[in-house]
């Protein structure tokens, strides 16, 4: 698997990667790509193709933003930038979908988050974080789990991984860009944050 930068992509591969978000979100009802994709994204600054085009979240300092490729076949995406509230905390996996047929392939695990993890640290941030919105927060449990014989701090992760130092949950959720989220993360050094600044009030 290859992951390409968006910003380094040709004019016509960035053709063909908003064309493959419209296939996405003409195939699928899930809430997951419902901000992937409209037909009216040059006006919706909620959709992805207007936040890689039209600001900076994903671009130079402030963030970057993959395509995954299964040689010239485009599978899936996901970027990780610079929070808003901290910006010494990296969101990673922002707007990520592999393909159904290659969700077994562990590519999250070995390819997507090992980069913004290296991205994170490459630009000085001392948390890398994961978000989960209502609907997916049962993803969590699959970053929490553990095989036979493994020990809590470790399980079987290697430098590279996410949550190679350990994997953090807050027990309650907080306010990303006024949406309910619930965050697991890493420590990258021994700076934390204060969570409870942005913690969710109903």
């Amino acid at each position: 698997m290859i992951c390409k930068n968006f910003y380094d992509l040709s004019f016509n591969e960035k053709e063909r990667f908003i064309n493959y978000l419209k296939s996405i979100k003409e195939q699928s009802n899930s809430p997951a790509v419902e901000n992937m994709y409209n037909d009216d994204w040059d006006n919706l600054p909620h959709t992805l193709p207007y936040i890689l085009e039209h600001t900076g979240r994903f671009y130079g300092e402030n963030g970057v933003f993959h395509i995954i490729y299964d040689i010239d076949n485009i599978i899936g995406c996901g970027g990780v930038y610079k929070s808003f509230f901290d910006n010494n905390i990296a969101l990673a996996g922002v707007r990520t979908y592999v393909d159904v047929n290659y969700r077994h392939n562990s590519i999250l695990r070995e390819c997507l988050l090992p980069i913004h993890k290296s991205w994170a640290i490459e630009n000085n941030c001392n948390i890398v974080a994961l978000s989960f919105n209502e609907y997916n927060k049962n993803i969590i449990e699959i970053f929490k789990r553990r095989r036979l014989g493994e020990t809590l701090d470790r399980m079987n992760r290697e430098s590279h991984h996410m949550f190679y130092n350990g994997l953090h949950e807050l027990d309650y959720p907080v306010n990303i860009q006024n949406t309910k989220q619930y965050v697991i993360y890493e420590l990258l050094n021994d700076h934390n944050y204060n969570w409870e600044d942005i913690k969710w009030k109903e």
